[in-house]
């Protein structure tokens, strides 16, 4: 009869083999660190045979706290910019919405909207081809689709502003938000533009929801003011 084999008949491991295991695959620890939870640390010993494993385990959280700490600051100090840039916004759609007529509205545009949104130039523009809005500026025919090709918005940082968008401030600026503007069937495309003096200021998307309602705030006021179509 064929014996059944017993838990005595099992290879046994010894501590040498774990030992070894764990000299041959250094970053063990690193993909099972919950065993860190598990094992008992040596006393606090200063020679050269035992590790202060205790200060190793209190090291390594000490990283992982800082690195949480880190995060969540940073994550607070892009909260406190979005609720700040919210807020300049926002005075400034009222602004707009309180203009008393179309040509006070162009000038909250152009003269109050850098001061309200602590920008270098805020700038409206058309395109020729059709009859052209009074009081602004007209630029060539497919300029839209040239820096705007097929896109509603780009919003980009470390840019040097050229002067066929912000005219004589475009060396202050280092980053721009364009916003296409479709006021009217009856008028052709334009752009409005933001320009700001920081490169990371409209870095990596930020804002765009924000130029986006305002641009459309502009299209809803000048199409009241001058009686157009949709």
């Amino acid at each position: 009869m064929r014996e059944t084999a017993t838990t005595a008949d099992a290879p046994s491991l010894m501590a040498g083999d774990v030992r070894d295991y764990l000299t041959d695959h250094p970053d063990f620890l690193i993909s099972n660190s919950d065993l860190l939870t598990v094992l008992t640390p040596p006393k606090q010993r200063f020679d050269d045979d035992v590790r202060d494993f205790q200060r190793f385990m209190l090291v390594h959280l000490q990283r992982g706290v800082g690195k949480l700490k880190d995060e969540r600051d940073h994550g607070l100090q892009i909260l406190q910019e979005h609720l700040h840039r919210q807020s300049r916004m926002n005075v400034a759609m009222l602004s707009l919405l309180e203009a008393p007529s179309y040509k006070m509205m162009l000038k909250v545009i152009q003269s109050d909207f850098p001061l309200l949104l602590d920008h270098e130039a805020v700038e409206i523009m058309m395109e020729a081809g059709s009859q052209p809005l009074p009081g602004i500026r007209t630029v060539p025919e497919d300029f839209v689709q040239e820096w705007l090709p097929d896109r509603d918005v780009i919003v980009e940082g470390d840019i040097h502003g050229v002067p066929e968008i912000f005219g004589f401030h475009a060396p202050d600026v280092r980053s721009q938000a364009l916003v296409r503007l479709s006021i009217s069937s009856e008028t052709s495309p334009g752009i409005l533009a933001f320009g700001h003096r920081d490169p990371d200021h409209y870095a990596a998307g930020i804002a765009t929801e924000q130029v986006l309602h305002m641009a459309s705030l502009i299209e809803l006021c000048a199409r009241k003011w001058l009686d157009l179509p949709v």
